[in-house]
């Protein structure tokens, strides 16, 4: 099957996936959803289409305009009042992502690229384009994430209970 083949039925699973986990609300469940669709549809009929790497460009136009369309003037107001711990959260968390990928990448279990953009904060959907777009082993930087967001997913609403009192 040609890759705009492929890409039409990745399509069509992910939107019917991502309006499914949309439904079943669960956090991010339009991603989620689409994602496990088609990775279980991969699995079932063992398939592998490539995507046309000019649909990075589309990905990275859409991202990019969903990203600009959320900003709102008024967070910048609201940015200066948390400036400290933004800041400090940032620092940390990015610190946090080098260090490892230096460990990563040393140990010779990753390459730079890879543990770098597996290891950052961030969003999973961003930072998986960013991999299509170097030379860092794509499934691998979705599996850091897919691991991250669901462990999130599982454990923030007993973090939140345990923080609330």
């Amino acid at each position: 099957m040609d890759s705009i083949l492929g890409l039409s039925f990745y399509v069509v699973l992910g939107t019917l996936g991502g309006f499914l986990g949309s439904k079943l609300k669960i956090t991010g469940g339009a991603l989620i959803g689409a994602m496990l669709t088609i990775i279980f549809v991969k699995m079932l009929l063992k398939v592998h289409w490539e995507v046309p790497k000019s649909f990075t460009f589309i990905l990275q136009v859409f991202l990019g305009v969903m990203i600009g369309a959320t900003f709102q003037p008024d967070m910048v107001k609201t940015l200066i009042k948390i400036i400290i711990p933004v800041i400090t959260s940032t620092v940390i968390l990015v610190g946090a992502g080098i260090i490892l990928s230096i460990i990563f990448t040393k140990l010779n279990l990753l390459d730079p690229s890879t543990a770098y953009l597996g290891t950052s904060p961030g969003a999973m959907s961003a930072l998986i384009v960013l991999a299509i777009d170097n030379p860092a082993k794509e499934a691998f930087v979705v599996c850091f994430h897919f691991f991250r967001v669901v462990f999130i997913i599982l454990t923030a609403p007993i973090i939140l209970k345990y923080l609330s009192g």
